[in-house]
């Protein structure tokens, strides 16, 4: 699978409260839109005359497609809500811009909240291999894309805290510069079964694109040797 994009807006109802109350953990949003995808243009061949006898030298500069990725980015609106289990609302609090985090992970059942984390080394590793990924050759590997030593503002995931501190492996993706941006972060997390990407919603940031995104994330998508399968990624959001 080649790098590709798709924009989505997404909308989540969020925070329901019973008598009996929990911690907020993420949840599935209420609806979203895929407003189209796109990958990387392959460029036409280049057209260099070859003459008897002559020997030339040749300088190439190209872009090729990955292999590894599949990149996702768009915006986020949601509601904070009180009410019951039947869907009948006491109140309301409409984000208009909210903060928060959104998750993707291929586990079809719901994640274990309770038990996440920062990836470990081994878990890192393990994703790459899960990706077909060759960590000495292949420069876009999770291990060469996420690094420990990439900071991001700390967050919660339920009642559990994430932050730097904790040997994340995270990364920043590109702003309308086309340099990294700490406004685009991205971490991993595991629940002890699953990678779980992680991207952390910002306020409007003009994006990669030069338009006004709140969330830019990768996932892994293994695309090697001829691989055209597809993956489904299931869909968390927290937001406050």
């Amino acid at each position: 699978m080649k790098y590709r994009l798709e924009w989505f807006i997404i909308t989540l109802l969020f925070g329901v409260v019973s008598a009996s109350a929990v911690f907020a953990a993420p949840s599935g949003p209420s609806s979203y839109q895929n407003l189209g995808s796109s990958s990387y243009p392959a460029a036409g061949a280049a057209n260099i005359s070859a003459v008897a006898g002559n020997v030339s030298e040749l300088n190439f500069e190209a872009n090729t497609s990955s292999s590894t990725w599949q990149g996702y980015f768009g915006n986020v609106t949601g509601t904070i809500v009180l009410g019951n289990a039947n869907n009948k609302t006491l109140y309301n609090w409409n984000l208009t811009s909210p903060a928060g985090q959104i998750y993707a992970t291929r586990l079809a059942t719901v994640p274990t909240w309770g038990s996440i984390q920062c990836a470990s080394y081994a878990q890192v590793a393990t994703e790459d291999n899960t990706l077909g990924v060759n960590q000495t050759r292949d420069q876009d590997s999770v291990n060469k894309t996420f690094l420990n030593t990439t900071s991001f503002s700390s967050f919660f995931v339920g009642n559990v805290n994430i932050n730097s501190s904790q040997n994340c492996y995270a990364t920043h993706l590109n702003d309308a510069t086309g340099a990294p941006s700490s406004s685009f972060s991205e971490v991993l997390l595991h629940d002890t079964s699953e990678i779980i990407y992680t991207a952390l919603i910002s306020t409007p940031t003009s994006g990669f694109d030069g338009l006004s995104h709140q969330f830019e994330m990768l996932v892994g998508e293994n695309g090697h040797n001829g691989d055209t399968s597809t993956t489904p990624y299931y869909f968390y959001l927290e937001l406050h």
